[in-house]
């Protein structure tokens, strides 16, 4: 994987150099360099969860939200960021794959082949369980093994004492609604039917692995585990959906509520922006073409409200246009989800900017 990590720094010199010399001339407030500042910080925020590098999607992200007097101290650090990354190596996140099929292993890790990233093999429940442990960072689960079911793993390492939180992807050849939700109850982060779509996949084990590096990280170096202590649990967290789609709803309303949310919907801008400002959620995720009031127009007024100014906003859009992206991060979009979706994504980018409020 050494190559591919020197490529991904090449990759981001010409940007690095690019921003050094533009940041004089954003402090300075030179409109050509903020706007051209403005474009490499949007490209830098796709590439940096993609290749593993979440403090550059945020600073990035950052980017998007400052005014053009800010934009050149947000700069002087996403270039301070960048410096770091070219001149070290990488952490390595290791897949488990656990699949009998050679060619289907070697198709996952052509696929999802990315600096930082190696991969671990095994062809069956008894080589797997010799191979986890807390320093995988995820794990692409076949069901059907030669000496068992794959969800006999996945319980198990959903009860282990130190694998519970590692993110699980199963593949299946099978695709029934008994399957899919045995699957998803037995506690997999997503479900993908073999042949499975490239990109959806990509992006989805992208998301799982950034999520889960920190924690898995502090485990393997064998951090110790305070007793814990007891106290009042926590009230579920509260998320605004927005979205006339019934169908997208019912996607999203399925995988949240497993993960203990609890999900008010609005098919419409207008009633949902009166409920948003009338009882504040802890998140909102927001279509932006919808009946009664558009979605940029519900979050432009949602940042206008101090009730909700610093609320998170998800926009889960089938518009991928870049001045569409843009303009949402312009009024205030925290996250931005271009459809077709994974659930599984949006989960974990919910948990993530949960976590940070």
């Amino acid at each position: 994987m050494q190559s591919l990590e020197d490529a991904y720094r090449k990759g981001v010199e010409p940007d690095l150099e690019r921003l050094r010399e533009l940041a004089p001339h954003v402090a300075a407030g030179d409109a050509t360099a903020i706007v051209e500042s403005r474009g490499i910080c949007h490209r830098l925020k796709g590439s940096g969860s993609s290749y593993g590098h979440p403090e550059v999607t945020a600073v990035a992200t950052e980017a998007n939200h400052a005014a053009d007097g800010e934009l050149g101290e947000v700069v002087v650090t996403l270039v301070s960021i960048l410096d770091e990354i070219v001149v070290t190596n990488a952490t390595v996140s290791q897949i488990l794959m656990v699949d009998d099929d050679p060619l289907m292993r070697a198709i996952l890790e052509r696929t999802l082949a990315a600096p930082g990233r190696s991969f671990v093999s095994a062809a069956s429940l008894a080589e797997a369980r010799g191979r986890i442990s807390p320093a995988i960072a995820l794990v692409l689960l076949d069901c059907l093994l030669p000496d068992g079911s794959g969800l006999d793993l996945l319980k198990e390492i959903r009860t282990g004492i130190s694998t519970p939180a590692i993110p699980v992807v199963v593949l299946s050849g099978l695709d029934d609604e008994e399957t899919r939700r045995g699957v998803l109850d037995a506690g997999a982060d997503a479900f993908f039917t073999k042949p499975f779509d490239a990109a959806a996949l990509v992006d989805t084990v992208n998301a799982l692995v950034t999520s889960g590096e920190s924690n898995a990280s502090e485990i393997s170096a064998g951090s110790a585990i305070s007793a814990p202590v007891e106290e009042a649990p926590p009230r579920p967290r509260d998320i605004l959906l927005v979205e006339d789609d019934d169908l997208v709803v019912a996607l999203i309303e399925d995988r949240l509520s497993r993960d203990g949310y609890v999900v008010r919907r609005h098919a419409d801008g207008e009633s949902a922006l009166a409920d948003a400002l009338a009882s504040p959620p802890d998140l909102v995720i927001l279509d932006v073409m919808m009946p009664r009031m558009n979605g940029f127009e519900v979050l432009e007024r949602l940042r206008s409200s101090s009730a909700t100014a610093k609320l998170p906003v998800i926009m889960l859009t089938g518009r991928a246009r870049e001045e569409d992206v843009v303009h949402g991060f312009d009024l205030g979009a925290t996250d931005y989800i271009v459809k077709p979706f994974s659930p599984a994504e949006v989960a974990v980018r919910v948990r993530r900017h949960l976590a940070a409020t």
